[in-house]
């Protein structure tokens, strides 16, 4: 068992290039990936008839270099937005919402970005259907809004001419 393993080996370094790539798959930070191209190449070594520690040491420096060179490159390309830069719910904050139905504290429906969302008002007011609102914040799937700030056009004591 022991000479089999040993005069295929390759079949170990492939058996472990595989574990990893499903690693990367489950963590998606590409630590993984690199040390499966370590793998891959001491796999090839082991094919090519390349002796043990060879294979070794090969595996190691590509695994090596992988991850001090192509690495960092790769997480700079990947994350090409800036940290400031909000994504999915984070960035509701701010945005107009149009009350499908009355918004109280208790209860309430709301459109917000094409999505219906369920509502609440995050204060003591109601918000009726046809009020401008805006997205205060966002817990879960509950949006909380409050009143639009805007201007009352209209003059509340009509004057004399």
């Amino acid at each position: 068992m022991i000479e089999w393993f040993g005069e295929n080996l390759w079949a170990a370094w492939l058996s472990l290039t595989f574990v990893l790539l499903v690693l990367e798959l489950l963590m998606l930070d590409l630590l993984f990936l690199m040390l499966a191209a370590g793998a891959a190449a001491a796999t090839t070594v082991a094919l090519a008839g390349g002796p043990g520690w060879m294979q070794v040491v090969i595996g190691s420096a590509t695994a090596l270099l992988m991850l001090g060179a192509v690495r960092p490159v790769a997480l700079k390309h990947l994350k090409k937005g800036s940290q400031e830069q909000l994504t999915n719910v984070d960035r509701m904050t701010g945005m107009e919402a149009q009350p499908l139905e009355t918004v109280t504290r208790d209860a309430g429906l709301a459109e917000v970005d094409g999505g219906t969302w369920t509502a609440r008002a995050a204060g003591d007011f109601r918000i009726e259907p046809g009020m401008a609102a805006v997205v205060e914040s966002v817990d879960g799937a509950i949006v909380y809004l409050r009143p639009a700030a805007g201007i009352a056009w209209e003059d509340p004591e009509p004057r004399e001419a």
